[in-house]
């Protein structure tokens, strides 16, 4: 039986991840800070260890012992572009350090984000790419690709993949890159369905059609924990990509991982299919210039600094909404057999909005 923490267990993707590994048989520690809400690890089935990522003591006491490392924990907006890298590049750096320096080094799977990598890639002339997997000139991402992160959060996420990376010749480590998670509990997404339930409208950023990548949250916890058994392990190299001309082009993107449906959809096509899982027969899909987005995101900010709490649309977040697209292809995970999906896209946004609807948040 494996023991495993998990960082950032309190969050939505770490609660159902707690939940899964502890389904399975593994035992279960998860770092929480003192401020955490620790009510869904009630029960005996959980082992708590308090700690936060900027204190190596703390680190050093939860890694000891155990499997493997999930780390989760992270910063996705913040009032100080600071904060970002305080909490995504040092603290990683930290866990891994911590990691590394225990007597049986833990396998480390860390949780990263498409933001990393960037937004569509493209397309070039001649480059064979299946017809779901291209929009206009452009392309989905694959593990391959140079990176190309288009705001501070994607940037300061990427700053903490080649923190830890830089420990891989010191125990095993993978990166899970997920796009857009949707699931119970998630509040972020929960938006898009509240505003179409609400007005049977979708704003769509931008004046042009692209594709985007979900992966619900189940199946995302079931990949990680694939990864960490077997999954395919870094190198030293593989966070240095973006600096060193002389890496392989075979170590691109080695030990690293884009995990999400199968299924590329437009922004406009997903609205709609959130429409149809709460019921919806016609939702509205209104396109919002690009400077509308910006100026919108920065009354936001102004706000967020009068009310000392970061908006969900932001100065950074805006550049990431009027990207050129987020969606990225599962392949690496399919051909080795790591991702079983059990529900395609449109079931799995009926079973979000169902879950929405029973505990009264539509």
């Amino acid at each position: 039986m494996k023991k495993v923490l998990i960082t950032g267990a309190s969050g939505f993707i770490g609660q159902h991840l707690a939940r899964y590994v502890r389904g399975i048989g593994w035992d279960v520690r998860c770092l929480v800070r003192p401020t955490s809400n620790t009510s869904a690890f009630a029960s005996d089935d959980f082992e708590l260890a308090e700690g936060t990522l900027s204190d190596p003591e703390s680190l050093r006491k939860a890694v000891e012992g155990v499997d493997i490392v999930f780390h989760l924990a992270g910063v996705t907006k913040a009032l100080r572009k600071k904060t970002l890298w305080d909490v995504n590049e040092s603290g990683s750096k930290m866990l891994a350090q911590a990691c590394a320096e225990s007597a049986n080094p833990p396998t480390l799977v860390a949780v990263s984000s498409l933001a990393a990598g960037g937004p569509l890639v493209n397309l070039q002339p001649g480059e064979d790419v299946p017809q779901r997997y291209k929009i206009g000139r452009y392309r989905v991402r694959r593990e391959s690709d140079r990176n190309a992160p288009v705001s501070n959060y994607g940037r300061s996420k990427l700053a903490g993949e080649q923190a830890i990376t830089a420990f891989a010749d010191q125990l095993p480590i993978s990166i899970v890159r997920p796009p857009i998670v949707i699931g119970p509990g998630d509040r972020d997404g929960f938006e898009m369905f509240r505003v179409i339930a609400s007005m049977s409208v979708h704003l769509v950023p931008g004046w042009w059609p692209s594709l985007f990548s979900v992966i619900h949250v189940e199946d995302l916890v079931q990949t990680l924990t694939t990864v960490a058994c077997h999954g395919e392990r870094c190198s030293p190299q593989t966070g240095c990509l973006d600096n060193a001309n002389d890496v392989p082009s075979d170590q691109y993107g080695q030990g690293v991982y884009f995990v999400s449906d199968p299924t590329a959809v437009t922004y406009a096509e997903l609205g709609k299919m959130v429409g149809q899982a709460i019921g919806k027969t016609k939702v509205r899909c209104i396109q919002v210039p690009p400077r509308i987005v910006r100026a919108t995101a920065l009354v936001n900010q102004g706000i967020s600094y009068l009310r000392r709490r970061p908006h969900i649309l932001g100065i950074d977040k805006s550049r990431e909404a009027t990207a050129t697209g987020w969606a990225c292809d599962p392949g690496k995970l399919i051909r080795a057999g790591d991702l079983r999906l059990s529900n395609d896209l449109q079931t799995r946004l009926n079973q979000t909005a169902l879950w929405y609807r029973e505990h009264g948040w539509l």
